[in-house]
């Protein structure tokens, strides 16, 4: 299946944006945690961007090693005060020796990687015995998903719905490639919540901070706008919500393979 595939090359420069360094964010504390329970000597991240989440987990190990597809994002990534080993690559075929890592993690990033399965296979092949796979980010698949975006900017749910894998799909991945002790936790719950013309300061609004926005042409990203001010001249106390779970879906190398 084909999906749709953003240049992050165009908008690396402004990505940080979106980690506004007065939020907090659970699904970091919870990549951490999970570095410490396994004591991980090295850590791979497939489509690490700008470095953000890899960056964190210095305090765990000095062995960290990014992987992503645009030389922008890894020049981004460079800037990071970690020491990190960056290599330009795609996660579907990983240039690294198998038996190679503690721990693999992508953080909402696994929707721009095409094959799942055969990112999956790798993550396996890549990662020592006894060592994990954590895929992080959001099911937009789930009856629980309210975000609204979806009822503003035309086939971006749509889009969403062919490029992210489901939690139940990843789950069926890791057991086919050989993964045990497979489970799906809650790591951090999204509600944000702006009122009237509140909803212009939401950072991810911004074309060029998801790529939910980014894929879009110009003219179908300034219709959905237009949508919004629509509403709000109809409403100007309008809420505009999103809520949803960030899920951890984690999987073991068994010890013995």
């Amino acid at each position: 299946m084909t999906h749709p595939r953003l240049n992050y090359d165009k908008i690396s420069g402004d990505y940080n944006q979106r980690y506004p360094s007065a939020f907090h964010w659970d699904r970091g504390d919870a990549l951490l945690e999970l570095a410490r329970q396994l004591d991980a000597k090295s850590i791979l991240e497939t489509g690490s961007g700008t470095g953000y989440w890899l960056n964190l987990l210095n305090r765990v190990t000095s062995q960290l090693y990014g992987l992503d597809f645009s030389a922008g994002m890894i020049s981004q990534a460079k800037s990071q005060p970690a020491p990190l080993k960056l290599t330009r690559g795609t996660a579907t075929r990983l240039p690294f020796r198998s038996g190679s890592f503690d721990l693999l993690y992508c953080v909402d990033a696994v929707h721009h990687f095409g094959d799942h399965a055969a990112f999956v296979e790798e993550a396996f092949r890549v990662l020592k015995p006894g060592g994990a796979l954590a895929v992080i980010g959001h099911d937009p698949h789930g009856d629980d998903f309210d975000w609204y975006f979806y009822d503003y900017f035309d086939t971006v749910y749509e889009t969403d719905l062919r490029r992210y894998p489901s939690s139940n799909a990843l789950e069926e991945m890791m057991k086919r490639s050989g993964f045990h002790d497979i489970e799906r936790r809650n790591v951090e719950h999204v509600m944000s919540v702006h009122e009237g013309g509140q909803v212009f300061n939401d950072p991810f609004l911004k074309q060029n901070a998801t790529s939910q926005l980014a894929l879009l042409s110009r003219e179908t990203y300034d219709a959905g706008i237009e949508k919004i001010k629509a509403d709000l001249k109809k409403d100007s106390r309008k809420v505009f919500k999103s809520d949803f779970w960030v899920r951890m879906v984690l999987g073991m190398k068994p010890e013995h393979v």
